[in-house]
Order: C-alpha cells, then structure tokens, then sequence
C-alpha cells in the first residue's frame, strides 16, 4: 500500500456505544498500525474508550491526526469534509459522510436504509439524512455494504451504481464475547436477576417491535426481561412493563462488554425481534458467548444467524413464547448453542479489516489506473 488513507472519526461524537462505533474502532485498531494511515478528528483528545470501559488511545508513530477545525461532530457529520487532502490519497468516513475533492478515492460504508424505508427518524431529518445518503453514494468511488441485504437495497435505490464499485464486508465480532467456564455471579446478583431471564439489546425504534417482548415474558412464569441501552424508557414504555409484567424487568444503560458477556451467558436468550438490519451485531456476539437467539427470518438475520438462530415466521409475542418454550428443551437448547459457536465463527474483524484494505486497493486501482 503506497498511498495514503484518511479515516474520518466523526462517529466518536455521535455514538459512544453501538454498531457503528463497534465497526470503526475494530476496523481502526488495525488500521492505525500501516504506514500512511491518517486519523481525522473533531476534537483533540486522541482517545476513546475501548470495549470494557477502558481508555484506548489512537496515537501511533506511523500515523498522523488531522483537528477538522474542532468544531461540534453534531454539526459537521451533516456536512462533507472540506479540508484538503494530498492528490491520489483515499477518504473513508466513519458514518455517512463523503468528501469532494476529486483526485482522491472516496469510499463509503452503507449500514441499512432504515431512513429511506421510513423506519427510522421523522422529518425533517429524515429527509436530511436521505439527502446525505444519496450524496455519498452517488459521489464514492467505492462501496462497503455490511451485507447482503444492505448490498440488495442499495441496488434497489440505486440501480444506476456498478457492481464493481460495490464489495459486501461483514461486520466481526469482538474476542469479548465467549462462554464463561468459572461462575460469575457478581452482575447478575448486582441486578438481582438470580431468575432466567432473556435480553432486548438497543433502540426500541417502530421497527424493532420490543413491545411484543414483555407480552411474550408474561406468558412464562418466573421469566424476567432484562433491557439493554437504547436510552431511557418513556413514560409510556415504563406504563407498559407495569401493566404487563411488574417486578420482573429490568433497565440497563452504559453496560460494556465484559459485563455484556456475562449477561449473554447468563441469559435463558436473547430476543431479537426487529424486522429491519443492516447486520445484526448482537446476533453474533450473542452466539459468541453461547446465548440462544430468538429472532425474525427478515432482512439480514438469516444471512448473519444462518441455521444457529430460532426464527419467527411472524412478529407476534405468541410466536417468541413458542421459542422460549422450545428452547426449555435441553436437547434443543444445547444444539442451538452450539450452531451458535460454529455460525459466530464465521465473523472477525480481522477478516473484516483484510477485505476492507483489499478494497481500498482495488477501488485505487480501478480509479487510478495504478
């Protein structure tokens, strides 16, 4: 690799926990250790937290950090980045951002299309953020998309965008998932959840159906319902558990990997009932850690849960009280674990990494006739 590559970081002042700043800090810790890797940033501090709450810094000696003016990433991420760059470099944003400039290689990663499909947030954001879509896609040299799906809904709204532009790489899942073989019951007691219970993990979006969860939980005696991120719950929300199943739920916000994992171990399973995913990063690191997945048979879940993942054919609450029964099974549950282990295996970031500098090479190739 004789060019250089500038990462743009913008995603750090977005997200501290979630898909997206997964992808790029997995993606980044190999990155960072290739001559002519560039870190752009919108704020001086040089470190961000790694996955179980420690302080990972960026800074390597072979690598150089660009200050984008420091402004606020809340306002620059709805804006490409204008800084000059050395002619015959390569661009790549950390999330949907796109740069201009001509004599350097854009590439650009597309997790889903939850906007465009309306799933997502109202207007005029919405628009904005379809907006921004359509500009960096129609503007880059070449395309990441996370999977297949993605990779089929890309072409559907872009029809005119070649093949050869556009390479599927898969998300990988972290080393901080696996199965536990000493006990640990210091979160679980913590939490006092000394009872099964299954996990909802992240945004409680429309399309992600969490209310037909605690619908399912009540029609099993002693089950609790563990809710992960995602922000805090509405007053609505909160009404809800109440009515449905009080006492036996319970809120977690900031939870980092390693106490992740031994929830994913703990869990009788974890509940997955979204409609609509550019991956599925929970997916896997919930088969990682030897935890059952309950999930529906749409968009990207069967690509990423392959065999390993209990699907519903329609999103009803009877249909994941129809899981959770069949996974008290032992015989079930033990081979669904372990086609859990077999599929998760499938996914690394270092896999992700190769493929992802193999592209940036290729798509050079292709535009520099190098």
């Amino acid at each position: 690799m004789d060019f250089k590559i500038y990462l743009d970081n913008i995603i750090y002042g977005l997200q501290k926990y979630g898909g997206i700043s997964t992808y790029w800090k997995e993606l980044q810790k190999y990155f960072i250790g290739l001559d002519n890797v560039h870190i752009i940033t919108q704020s001086e501090d040089t470190r961000i937290l790694d996955s179980v709450g420690n302080e990972y810094n960026m800074t390597c000696q072979k690598n150089k950090f660009i200050f984008e003016n420091l402004s606020r990433a809340s306002i620059l991420r709805f804006l490409p980045f204008t800084k000059r760059l050395p002619a015959g470099s390569l661009y790549h944003a950390s999330y949907y951002r796109t740069c201009l400039q001509q004599n350097v290689v854009n590439i650009y990663t597309v997790h889903d299309f939850t906007h465009k499909k309306g799933y997502s947030s109202k207007l005029p954001r919405k628009l904005v953020h379809i907006t921004l879509t359509s500009l960096g896609v129609r503007n880059a040299d070449g395309i990441i998309c996370i999977s297949e799906n993605t990779r089929r809904d890309l072409k559907h709204y872009f029809p005119q965008i070649p093949e050869n532009k556009i390479r599927v790489i898969y998300h990988g899942v972290s080393k901080d998932f696996f199965p536990i073989e000493k006990e640990n019951n210091d979160i679980t007691e913590r939490f006092n959840l000394n009872s099964p219970f299954v996990i909802f993990i992240g945004k409680r979006r429309r399309y992600k159906n969490f209310d037909i969860v605690p619908q399912a939980v009540k029609q099993v005696s002693d089950l609790k319902l563990v809710v992960i991120g995602g922000g805090d719950l509405s007053s609505s929300e909160v009404r809800d558990l109440e009515n449905t199943i009080p006492g036996r739920y319970v809120k977690m916000d900031n939870v980092n990997n390693q106490d992740l994992n031994i929830l994913y171990n703990k869990a009788f399973a974890l509940i997955y009932p979204s409609i609509n995913e550019g991956f599925g990063l929970p997916i896997v690191e919930a088969m990682s850690a030897g935890c059952p997945v309950i999930a529906t048979n749409l968009s990207s879940i069967p690509e990423v849960g392959g065999n390993a993942v209990l699907m519903i054919n329609e999103v009803s609450s009877e249909a994941v009280t129809d899981k959770i029964n069949l996974l008290k099974n032992p015989n079930v549950r033990a081979l669904v674990i372990k086609e859990g282990f077999h599929q998760s295996g499938k996914f690394t970031w270092e896999k992700c990494f190769s493929e992802t500098l193999k592209f940036y090479e290729d798509i050079y190739k292709q535009k520099f006739n190098a």
